[in-house]
């Protein structure tokens, strides 16, 4: 890391530190991982980000400590989210919670070596970056920033990290359409009902339109209309009555 990415990144996770001392939340903490989890994705391919991270770490652990001291709690690697503690496991430092949102260690970052990697596809300069911003072109800045910001209260750590893991892998678009989907006119689906499975993984998940999501769970008598409305084709309907079918409902 540069002395001017290192600089960036120390203050970016202040900031964040300084939103949980206002608002000592899960949502703030969570806002405060996703900062942290961005560093240390972005910068994975450095050779030297275990030392350029625990430098960071190191600037930061006393403003950690002080502004939040009085309403954070100690933690055990346990109460993290599955999905972090894959993501972190190996690592021993001491954790600290508010509320159920664990905080996740600032160093916990190991280089990691890029296979099949090209040279004009990277982050590392501005031509190899434009080439990246191409093929995430079908997403708008403005609405991966708001999904990126935009917390789930009554939802679980797992189910906001992976809503929008699915939503840059479908390039913002609907699962069914494919059309461009904006800041609040899509939802994200679980295949078979939550209820039943308490399945909040990747792969039980998909981003769709609103009025395709509708159309998913929508009872028999509103469904010609609907379908007339939206000019859904015969492919279309296919993956729509796959989506009824794993939620128990009938087939159009």
């Amino acid at each position: 890391m540069s002395k001017k990415a290192k600089t960036r990144a120390k203050t970016k996770i202040k900031d964040g530190i300084k939103a949980i001392q206002k608002k000592p939340c899960a949502e703030t903490v969570w806002h405060f991982n996703t900062i942290v989890m961005a560093i240390q994705n972005y910068y994975a391919a450095a050779t030297q980000i275990t030392n350029n991270l625990n430098e960071l770490n190191f600037y930061l652990r006393k403003t950690l400590y002080n502004r939040l001291k009085d309403v954070r709690k100690e933690a055990k690697f346990k109460d993290m989210s599955s999905t972090l503690q894959k993501r972190y496991k190996g690592y021993e430092p001491q954790f600290y919670k508010i509320e159920d949102m664990v905080f996740v260690p600032i160093y916990a970052q190991r280089h990691k070596t890029n296979l099949c990697f090209s040279q004009n596809t990277c982050n590392y300069t501005a031509v190899s970056r434009e080439k990246i911003h191409q093929n995430l072109k079908a997403i708008q800045k403005r609405v991966l920033h708001h999904v990126m910001t935009n917390f789930i209260p009554n939802r679980t750590i797992k189910y906001n990290d992976n809503r929008i893991s699915k939503f840059i892998a479908q390039y913002g678009r609907c699962a069914v359409t494919g059309v461009e989907l904006g800041l609040s006119d899509w939802h994200c689906h679980h295949k078979k009902p939550y209820h039943l499975t308490r399945d909040d993984r990747f792969s039980s998940l998909v981003v769709l339109h609103e009025p395709i999501h509708r159309l998913v769970h929508l009872k028999e008598l509103k469904i010609k209309a609907t379908l007339r409305a939206l000019h859904v084709n015969h492919k279309q309907k296919e993956m729509i009555n796959e989506l009824r079918r794993q939620c128990s409902l009938q087939a159009i």
